[in-house]
């Protein structure tokens, strides 16, 4: 009793006499009878496979739930996307991911679109991939495999609504017009100087012409001045007058107008381009007075456009 009280208190004593190789092996058949023991435990057994099982589940639904909450801001930015142009030709995994960084490093993301039609997915770490299809406004959730996170192979979520449109103030809406018909004030301006530096002159030749400009007060002189000090040819002022107004409208609210503005703008620009020069060949007799009254009319049907384009603008809602 002594003995089996001491080996109990003090087991490797027993083999201290033993070579080294067999208290090895004792030690590890020792150590598998142990877990053999444990192992046994069907109670113990359950407790694990239970608790991995929770795990799990757990990690599942997290991977699942963060895969729909980028669905969610891709699906913002879509709305946005069809409120401003009418389309959902612009979705795509890279227009998506410029606008939200959140959703650039997805590299399972997918997204698709048409003029009435879109299709966006993300497949989440748990191996399910969750979709978005929408047909105008009316949207579908789908996803596969079908599982906890995706019962029915379908899934729920907020609704697809479009952004509310912003208002611009009245106030916002005098600026517009002041910064737009000041704009289209300056180019008529810079066509009552030119008018003026021009006069009624003619000169016999192109010689002659040369020869006024000894003269600096002469209309061949008058007229170069205003040419080099007004830049006339190279004004595109309006440009800048463009993105100032532009600046209180946004995608959604932006009125077409104002891009008819712009566009009427240039070809205004291009017309007092064509009269400077009409101009030019007018004083030395290569362009005749009706070619130079007709240069002259498209200036003033051009600045009327630009104005009643400015006008369209701002009595747009």
């Amino acid at each position: 009793m002594r003995s089996i009280w001491a080996w109990y208190r003090h087991p490797w004593r027993t083999f201290r006499g033993w070579p080294r190789w067999a208290q090895v092996v004792t030690a590890l058949l020792l150590v598998a009878l142990i877990g053999a023991v444990i192992a046994s435990n069907p109670k113990q057994k359950l407790k694990n496979t239970s608790r991995k099982l929770a795990m799990t589940t757990t990690s599942v639904a997290s991977a699942d739930a963060d895969a729909k909450a980028l669905l969610g801001q891709a699906l913002k930015l879509i709305a946005s996307d069809y409120q401003a142009y009418h389309s959902y030709v612009l979705e795509t995994p890279v227009t998506l991911g410029n606008v939200d960084h959140h959703l650039r490093g997805i590299q399972s993301l997918r997204a698709s679109g048409t003029a009435s039609r879109f299709a966006v997915s993300i497949r989440s770490s748990s191996g399910t991939t969750f979709a978005l299809h929408g047909v105008k406004t009316k949207i579908t959730r789908t996803c596969s495999p079908a599982g906890p996170g995706c019962p029915h192979g379908s899934w729920t979520g907020p609704a697809f609504k479009l952004p509310r449109v912003p208002v611009v103030s009245a106030t916002a809406k005098a600026k517009v017009r002041r910064i737009l018909t000041g704009s289209v004030d300056h180019y008529a301006q810079l066509f009552t100087q030119g008018k003026q530096a021009l006069g009624t002159t003619q000169y016999a030749s192109a010689s002659a012409g040369l020869a006024a400009f000894k003269d600096k007060n002469s209309a061949a002189s008058r007229f170069s001045r205003y040419r080099m000090t007004s830049k006339v040819e190279r004004d595109v002022t309006y440009l800048t007058a463009f993105a100032r107004a532009n600046h209180f409208y946004t995608a959604a609210n932006e009125p077409t107008a104002i891009s008819t503005w712009r566009d009427d703008m240039g070809s205004l620009t291009t017309d007092l381009d064509h009269w400077v020069s009409t101009a030019v060949d007018w004083q030395i007799q290569q362009k005749s007075t009706a070619q130079l009254l007709a240069a002259e009319s498209k200036v003033h049907h051009a600045l009327l456009r630009a104005r009643l384009d400015a006008a369209r603008v701002v009595a747009s809602k």
